[in-house]
């Protein structure tokens, strides 16, 4: 399902920005905030960056401190989400993630943009796109259609209690694979989620 109507292929360079970004940083008060009021987490908010299609377009005019971004994607669930992020050193920062379009229809180019406000902080930032469409104000026919190949999703330690004699099968499953059993339950756990994904 396309995005919107017009982008050009995906970039390639490794030496720009975006295409070295390995990572998230969150803060925790935005991550808080585009929750409660957006109901997206910020799992939803990572998932769009490793789903194609992905539509990125740079703020020349806001990117005088630090560079911004916005992007248009869909999560692994197929919920399409706007994303206002910056980059701190090799870290992707998300501002503000709310769904991409409050009539529930495909964002499409418009002929004249308005101008998009000076912030003076990030919470400024996040509030203004709580309230405003993007089609108003960005002109998506500049996206670029993007992978970003070294980004990694945030990782979180989990306890997880297992039968011994699952642990040993699994043990032996690995060293089979010549992989690490903690890695190849990770394989199981994504492929059977993929799978779940499609059958819902």
């Amino acid at each position: 399902m396309r995005i919107c109507q017009t982008y050009t292929d995906a970039v390639t360079d490794r030496t720009d920005p975006l295409g070295a970004c390995t990572g998230f940083e969150w803060d925790e008060a935005n991550a808080v905030k585009n929750c409660e009021r957006h109901q997206v987490s910020t799992d939803e908010a990572e998932s769009v960056f490793f789903h194609e299609p992905l539509v990125v377009r740079g703020d020349v005019r806001h990117s005088r401190r630090e560079k911004r971004y916005y992007a248009l994607g869909q999560t692994s669930a197929g919920r399409r989400l706007f994303v206002a992020f910056t980059l701190r050193r090799a870290l992707l920062r998300v501002i503000s993630v709310r769904d991409m379009n409050r009539r529930n229809g495909m964002p499409m180019p418009s002929t004249k943009q308005k101008p998009v406000p000076e912030f003076r902080s990030e919470d400024e930032e996040r509030e203004f796109w709580a309230k405003h469409d993007s089609t108003d104000f960005i002109d998506w026919r500049s996206a670029q259609r993007r992978k970003l190949p070294n980004l990694k999703p945030t990782l979180r330690t989990i306890s997880l209690r297992l039968p011994v004699a699952m642990i040993e099968d699994l043990k032996v499953l690995a060293n089979k694979k010549d992989v690490p059993y903690q890695s190849l339950l990770k394989v199981f756990l994504a492929e059977r989620l993929e799978r779940e994904r499609r059958r819902a």
